[in-house]
């Protein structure tokens, strides 16, 4: 859907056509004063005035852009005119609006977007402060997990009842029994299977 325009921008437009127009005419009759092909000529006021409208907009070069403009327009007019004549002067002056007014227009229609402020913190609201880190961490005793020592039970077994596990277990692997073996055998340590073999000695 077409964006309807305003009074005020029908204005603007006719206005930016206007000083472009008449700047057109006074820098293409510079470069033809100046022995520019009669072809090309009308390609300098269209690249000046274009290079302007670029810089206001894009707003780079904006100075240099609008010197170079105001500078052709005035030389157009001191190229042709007799430079003793007081009028001459006053047309210079007055052909140096036109890139002025050229720049005005599109300054207005592309306005500076404000800054973004930042929002407000209030002077009483605590600082953030960074999640603590826990130390040690939970799972820092993962790793030692296997090499714990079994705890051995409140009741240790009896001699007899070591005695009876021992046969048992060298019947069934038909050598020695070791404390490595009575220890599988309770779900202890090794050093412990060794204390239960003693104590059934």
């Amino acid at each position: 859907m077409t964006k309807r325009l305003s009074f005020t921008d029908v204005v603007r437009y006719l206005a930016l056509a206007a000083a472009m127009l008449i700047s057109y005419a006074t820098q293409r009759d510079l470069a033809l004063a100046h022995d520019v092909p009669k072809s090309v000529a009308p390609a300098v006021p269209v690249a000046v005035d274009l290079y302007m409208v670029w810089a206001v907009r894009s707003r780079r070069d904006v100075a240099l852009a609008v010197s170079v403009a105001v500078s052709a327009n005035v030389a157009g007019v001191l190229t042709t005119e007799e430079l003793a004549a007081v009028g001459t002067w006053v047309a210079a002056g007055l052909h140096a609006v036109f890139p002025l007014t050229v720049w005005r227009m599109h300054r207005a229609e592309s306005p500076e977007r404000p800054s973004e402020s930042l929002p407000d913190v209030p002077t009483d609201s605590e600082p953030i402060k960074a999640p603590e880190s826990v130390w040690p961490p939970a799972d820092i005793w993962q790793d030692f997990a296997d090499s714990q020592p079994d705890s051995t039970t409140d009741t240790p077994p009896s001699a007899e009842d070591i005695r009876a596990a021992m046969s048992v277990l060298e019947s069934r692997n038909g050598r020695p029994v070791t404390g490595r073996m009575v220890a599988d055998h309770f779900g202890v340590s090794e050093r412990t299977g060794r204390r239960y073999l003693a104590m059934a000695a």
